[in-house]
């Protein structure tokens, strides 16, 4: 087992570094591409403040709390553009042309090597910025932060992951069932949406369809709920079930998936 995984932390470290070559070969596009994220970042603070010229709370979110929670998010979405996200884009077309024929022969878990085969190395600039401003915007709220709050933000910001990623892996793998899956972005990106807005604000049949079908609601706003408002142990523990189930529909998926897969040489 222990063999197993120093054998995938360096396969790890050799995507990581082909990547960060190939991204620096391109200097220009890695500073737009951090503009970018900058510019996004910059509107969606800049849509909250207008909003709190309005209101002083989203339900227990004061304009403090919701600018913690903003940083988490974009902290959530830097982490999955660094590792993932320039990944699963690339399924539907690997799918289409018989690419995924040399995934499936190479001696590697196949889901684990078209889920971290690209990294986008210029997010690492935005992550140490983000880190930074979560460290401010959280002490700005007023509230007690202590270790336990800290420990139980990064265990359920790990889980806010896994549910970010096994709903991404399933959309993505919609392409197995339905040929030229081009759609597969664009819904995963509206149904991503939701993580960006704080859960008080969802009501009736949507709140819990969001934290259960469609568990977008969890995310973002759990890890936020651990590190400002402190343990919340029936927010961590419906974050726990949904994740571990999530995980486990995104490995049967791709493993149903591949007994539906069309080889270029078949």
């Amino acid at each position: 087992m222990r063999d197993l995984v120093v054998r995938y932390l360096k396969l790890l470290g050799a995507f990581f570094s082909n990547s960060l070559t190939r991204d620096m070969e391109f200097k220009a596009n890695f500073i737009g591409l951090m503009l970018v994220d900058l510019v996004y970042y910059g509107s969606h603070l800049l849509f909250f403040t207008i909003i709190f010229g309005y209101v002083e709370s989203l339900g227990e979110f004061t304009k403090a709390d919701v600018m913690a929670f903003l940083v988490v998010t974009f902290l959530m979405d830097t982490i999955y553009m660094f590792a993932l996200a320039g990944n699963l884009g690339k399924l539907n077309r690997m799918i289409v042309k018989g690419d995924l024929d040399f995934v499936l022969l190479k001696p590697v878990n196949s889901q684990f090597f078209i889920s971290f085969r690209y990294f986008n190395t210029y997010a690492m600039v935005s992550l140490v910025i983000l880190t930074i401003l979560l460290w401010l915007t959280a002490g700005n709220t007023g509230r007690e932060i202590d270790l336990l709050n800290i420990l139980l933000f990064i265990f359920s910001f790990g889980l806010g992951l896994g549910i970010f990623f096994s709903v991404d892996f399933i959309i993505a793998s919609l392409a197995f069932w339905f040929k030229n899956f081009s759609v597969g972005g664009w819904l995963t990106h509206e149904v991503l949406k939701f993580s960006s807005r704080p859960d008080t604000i969802y009501m009736g049949w949507l709140r819990k369809t969001l934290f259960s079908v469609i568990p977008m609601a969890l995310v973002s706003s759990v890890p936020t709920r651990m590190l400002i408002f402190g343990p919340s142990w029936t927010y961590l523990g419906i974050q726990i079930i949904v994740a571990g189930c999530f995980l486990i529909a995104a490995r049967i998926v791709w493993l149903k998936g591949l007994t539906l897969y069309e080889s270029a040489s078949s």
